[in-house]
């Protein structure tokens, strides 16, 4: 039975106190179908902290029981409403993976209320047993921390179990061999790559491309992106200012529908706009692969002059490794190889950086690490010859 009613006070309803020592308010906030009065209570363990909720509901913020909702869809709810217009397809595409692959799996069934610091780290200490990169497990850390720090800016958790958590470390993975081809290596991938049947018609459509991928360093987006225009044949430069991306095929309400379509881009980095000087084996490639299709816009086209997929151009690049008896590796080999090629030259880290497109002159150092320790001991080897 309750007691200690109090008087009502305006905008507060009619608060009083049970015989368990706990509060209780019943605000009108209506009138139901029946004519009845629509009652909303509030509860709390004071008379304050029922006012208080009283007022905020009063001010349009309040809401009596947080949302039952699991991790699952709230991520995708998120991903939907909050960045389908503020990322690129291609962005966009790898965020949507990161949920589907490396969190629902793991974590999607539990309510977000309930989530915790530690569901969180078993799942990123998880994904790193299981042999994901460093790469992966970033990405998901990442994402796990935008949604709970934009749930918790909006009401729907009371704390956020990502401030124990820290980021994970790269130098605690293993760290991935970079793959390039040494000088005899590049020796017989130009010389297949210029090979010609008794009739003079070469054996590799894209033989080319990959001579100008070599001597240039750009990535197999921005070869496909290349245009024409793009080379200034007169002060031997090329410009790479877009990219094109294999993205997902969606539907109007942006669900993933069967097939792939190509998309333009910029290019990957605000650094990735520059324009790279051209050697004379570039220039070469570029006017055979411009000749080749004189009608189209792109230097590297199908036989119908439309733009290809970066998979045809990768089975050209397998096929040509197989036949001169090396192993298969990615054609992002041809990148590392421009790269080990300007260190072997002793170019400093700076310059290799700009013409490589990296963000900042740590991605590469980083990256290439390995190289620039390599020179140093040459370097020093040196002094054997001197003293």
């Amino acid at each position: 039975m309750a007691q200690n009613q109090k008087r009502r006070e305006k905008g507060t309803g009619n608060i009083y106190k049970r015989d368990n020592g706990s509060w209780v308010g019943r605000l009108n906030i209506g009138i139901k179908p029946d004519g009845k009065p629509k009652i909303k209570c509030f509860s709390g363990k004071t008379e304050a902290e029922v006012k208080r909720k009283i007022r905020e509901y009063n001010a349009g913020g309040f809401v009596v029981e947080k949302q039952k909702i699991s991790v699952e869809t709230y991520f995708m709810n998120w991903l939907r409403v909050y960045k389908k217009d503020h990322l690129k397809s291609s962005s966009y595409d790898r965020l949507e993976n990161t949920i589907i692959h490396q969190i629902i799996p793991n974590i999607g069934m539990i309510q977000l209320q309930q989530l915790t610091s530690d569901d969180i780290q078993i799942l990123l200490s998880k994904l790193k047993t299981d042999g994901y990169s460093h790469s992966i497990v970033k990405k998901t850390y990442d994402c796990i921390g935008a949604v709970l720090k934009h749930a918790l800016i909006k009401g729907d958790i009371d704390k956020n179990p990502m401030l124990l958590i820290k980021p994970p470390e790269k130098r605690s993975f293993p760290q991935k061999e970079i793959r390039f081809f040494t000088e005899e290596e590049v020796t017989l991938i130009i010389e297949e790559c210029g090979r010609e049947y008794s009739t003079g018609t070469p054996v590799y459509v894209y033989g080319d491309a990959f001579i100008l991928m070599l001597n240039t360093g750009i990535r197999i987006g921005e070869l496909i992106a290349l245009e024409k225009g793009d080379w200034n044949e007169e002060e031997k430069t090329l410009h790479i200012k877009r990219n094109i991306q294999l993205i997902k095929s969606r539907d109007e309400d942006g669900n993933p529908v069967s097939g792939c379509e190509l998309a333009y881009n910029t290019t990957k980095t605000y650094s990735g706009n520059r324009v790279i000087p051209l050697n004379q084996n570039a220039t070469n490639a570029l006017r055979r692969l411009c000749d080749a299709h004189p009608k189209s816009n792109y230097v590297v086209c199908s036989a119908n002059e439309t733009l290809i997929p970066p998979q045809r151009i990768e089975r050209t690049f397998y096929r040509i490794l197989k036949n001169i008896g090396l192993n298969k590796t990615g054609i992002h080999s041809l990148r590392h190889t421009f790269a080990s090629m300007l260190f072997a030259k002793k170019v400093d880290i700076k310059t290799v950086s700009k013409l490589l497109g990296h963000a900042s002159i740590q991605i590469t150092l980083n990256t290439y690490i390995h190289l620039i320790e390599n020179a140093d001991h040459d370097a020093v080897a040196v002094l054997d010859n001197i003293f």
